[in-house]
């Protein structure tokens, strides 16, 4: 039984191991992520080969690959099990699914003058969210495969995106010092936090869906209650600029990223684990597989690497 990643054992945690093949050309940025039942590790890469690749994840055992297709010029991905497949955007402004079991393309749609740099979904997978920094945010209705239109509200510069746990709240992280929260279901603009010394790079819902925190281009990480949107202290990234953050599946971890990953304890803000990168052109997301054991982080040679406790002999 792989053990779980919590602040008091940080010092433990290894690299178990890299999945995947170096691409051919020099990678720019990976998205990495889990399918929300875990059964799937799925990466995209921009630049590079520009590959999707997903694999069947079995408690972190390594598994022949799953699926891989080449997208061109694909951006973001988000994997949608109840549609047996993987939405892909792309800076062609088209969002396609591909098949879970062989990759094929079932869906593809022009997107409305909208050149998407960033996919989430929500936890049913009924909605997605897809922003650029010109356009604002759209929503996404996958059953019908067709936009539900753009968000009212001031959104210049969006960064960076979250759905709550329970699909009831949107937000979005603005260069421009904003923090923007609207309902999910209803499309309403519900509050603007606004700083104007402050840059904000992305958000992210703790698992119990009270809590949010943000990202920024300064060194703190700003943290605020679902309950009333009012501010609940500030953590310490690793450098300033922390581009993604993630929790862990108990809300008790949180990685960022920027130059690798960084784990902080959420409670005390302790520093629990650091990994480094000397790449100051790439970029990935980390992310803690659903069973809370391994730490997933997209390498610039192409691969992924998996970080957890290695298992005795």
């Amino acid at each position: 039984m792989k053990q779980v990643l919590r602040p008091d054992n940080g010092n433990r945690w290894s690299l178990l191991g890299r999945w995947g093949t170096p691409s051919q050309q020099r990678v720019e940025y990976q998205k990495v992520g889990f399918s929300p039942s875990g059964h799937l590790l799925v990466t995209l890469e921009h630049r590079g080969d520009e590959r999707l690749r997903w694999w069947h994840w079995r408690e972190g055992r390594q598994e022949a690959l799953a699926g891989e297709v080449v997208v061109p010029k694909g951006v973001a991905m988000q994997a949608l099990p109840a549609l047996g497949g993987i939405a892909v955007t792309n800076t062609r402004f088209e969002l396609g699914l591909y098949a879970e079991s062989g990759g094929e393309l079932l869906r593809q749609a022009k997107l409305p003058d909208h050149e998407s740099w960033g996919l989430v979904a929500s936890a049913d997978g009924t909605r997605l969210a897809m922003h650029d920094q010109g356009s604002g945010v759209l929503l996404w209705d996958t059953g019908a495969w067709a936009s539900l239109g753009r968000l009212a509200g001031p959104q210049r510069e969006v960064v960076g995106l979250a759905f709550s746990p329970d699909g009831q709240w949107l937000a979005a992280a603005c260069l421009q010092g904003r923090v923007v929260l609207w309902n999910a279901r209803t499309g309403q603009l519900v509050h603007v936090h606004e700083e104007e010394e402050e840059q904000f790079v992305n958000v992210t819902f703790d698992p119990s869906g009270t809590q949010l925190v943000a990202t920024t281009t300064g060194p703190g990480i700003q943290r605020f209650h679902v309950s009333d949107w009012s501010l609940g202290g500030t953590l310490s990234g690793p450098v300033p600029g922390s581009r993604h953050a993630a929790f862990s599946p108990d809300g008790g971890l949180l990685a960022v990223t920027k130059f690798g990953f960084l784990v902080l304890s959420v409670d005390e803000g302790a520093r629990v684990f650091r990994y480094e990168v000397d790449n100051d052109f790439y970029g990935s997301n980390a992310v803690f597989s659903p069973d809370g054991t391994t730490v997933a982080w997209g390498e610039p040679d192409g691969t992924v690497g998996l970080w957890g406790i290695a298992s005795p002999a």
